[in-house]
């Protein structure tokens, strides 16, 4: 039997077959296969489209995955997997705001789902972390380059562009522990934050959570 005189039944088994021996490449390829031929058909099999997603995720084919995850959502498939599935797409494309956008759709339907706000959080430590860490980058500068000793004047202006990166930083971080309240990252960075902008009746409610994780 020649390629193009397989039918989609064939190329599903086919993907199955590349499933089971964890060939999630070939599993890939062989139901994508298979669902262009069912739409050709007008067959819908929601299944299928959402396990090509998920392959094409295993394979690490994470561009191929989006249109997949994508018609699982529209068809309500598996609840609110594939919108997690969709925003750790996202992340491995190392695109925030896309990912930001799924959860944010997926929350709105599935508030309670612990899932997607672990992702969630995890989501907005990543959006903190680009501020925060250009924030302690210029501190740390700032305190190698002699300038507390040499002009005190340019050493209080590094610092208070510092600042502005941790208040940058500061709704991510806070949003990061809002979705996530394990979070000890987000929770160690907004001690930090709320250390250096003189918060301090803030930085110690957050000490003292940390204290007590």
């Amino acid at each position: 039997m020649v390629a193009q005189d397989k039918d989609a039944n064939t190329f599903k088994n086919e993907g199955n077959e590349s499933w089971k021996n964890k060939d999630y490449k070939g599993a890939y390829e062989a139901w994508a296969e298979a669902l262009t031929l069912l739409d050709a058909e007008g067959t819908v099999d929601d299944a299928l489209i959402y396990n090509t997603g998920y392959a094409a995720f295993k394979a690490d084919k994470y561009k191929e995955a989006i249109p997949f995850f994508t018609k699982a959502i529209e068809l309500n498939y598996k609840d609110s997997k594939p919108y997690a599935f969709l925003a750790q797409v996202h992340m491995k494309l190392d695109d925030l705001d896309a990912m930001e956008k799924t959860l944010l759709e997926g929350l709105a339907k599935y508030s309670a789902d612990k899932t997607l706000k672990k992702l969630a959080g995890h989501c907005y430590l990543r959006k903190g972390l680009e501020f925060y860490n250009a924030g302690n980058d210029i501190k740390s500068a700032a305190n190698n380059s002699g300038l507390n000793e040499s002009d005190p004047e340019a050493f209080k202006a590094e610092y208070a562009r510092a600042d502005e990166e941790f208040k940058k930083a500061l709704p991510y971080m806070e949003k990061s522990y809002e979705y996530d309240a394990s979070n000890d990252k987000a929770l160690k960075a907004l001690q930090n934050i709320y250390t250096n902008l003189e918060m301090t009746d803030k930085a110690n409610e957050t000490q003292s959570k940390l204290d007590a994780m």
